[in-house]
């Protein structure tokens, strides 16, 4: 029987410019996936709650119509 696969939890930090500064806890899935994203209970001033639009960061991070590179313009203005 294979042994379950250990769930791994990184720190990190919002992404968003607001004044929350909210520590998260993301679960790395493999080396280029997340999976779960959730506040830092640890973090006095959010107690581990973060805003809707971080808690669906994974869906925007991995969304198949995400930009990877920037877009080039090409013609004038």
């Amino acid at each position: 029987m294979d042994s379950p696969m250990s769930i791994e939890f990184l720190p990190s930090v919002c992404p968003h410019d607001c004044p929350s500064t909210c520590a998260l806890e993301v679960e790395r899935l493999d080396e280029h996936t997340i999976g779960r994203v959730r506040g830092a209970a640890d973090n006095d001033y959010t107690a581990g709650v973060i805003c809707a639009k971080v808690s669906q960061y994974r869906e925007r991070v991995h969304h198949p119509d995400r930009l990877m590179q920037p877009m080039k313009r090409s013609a004038a203005k």
